[in-house]
């Protein structure tokens, strides 16, 4: 297990994960790409200037969040974090499939969650077409 991608969104959830992955990594003497996908804004309502300064404030708030975990995984040999644009699983799994993954490690549910029972929409979709291992973290 020498490659981890970690899909982090901010959440609780993906503090966990993040854990788990340090963990793993240290163990295995394993890399670890974290990639945080600031999801695409479908709401008709608002005026392209508007769209762009959401983004834009979503995705310094994802990098501030690569900082900090760069900084908690200080002991591990490489970790590189990505910050990407749209549909969140898809963007993961073509991440997995670029870096040649050996497992992707995400939280059960994100920032927007359900119930603490349901896994989240993103957690499955990863799970249905990933080609190569999954760790959910609870």
């Amino acid at each position: 297990m020498k490659k981890i991608l970690l899909a982090h969104d901010g959440s609780v959830s993906s503090d966990k994960a993040l854990k788990k992955a340090i963990e793993i990594a240290g163990k295995f003497n394993s890399s670890i790409t974290v990639i945080s996908v600031v999801p695409e804004l479908y709401l008709t309502e608002l005026t392209n200037i508007d769209r762009e300064r959401i983004l834009e404030t979503l995705n310094e708030e994802a990098n501030k969040i690569m900082l900090k975990i760069k900084t908690r995984a200080k002991g591990i040999k490489a970790i590189k974090t990505v910050v990407t644009e749209g549909n969140p699983p898809e963007e993961i799994l073509r991440m997995a499939k670029k870096i040649k993954a050996d497992i992707i490690i995400t939280g059960c549910h994100g920032r927007h969650g359900a119930g603490k029972f349901l896994l989240g929409s993103v957690s499955s979709k990863i799970i249905d077409h990933a080609t190569c291992d999954v760790l959910i973290v609870k």
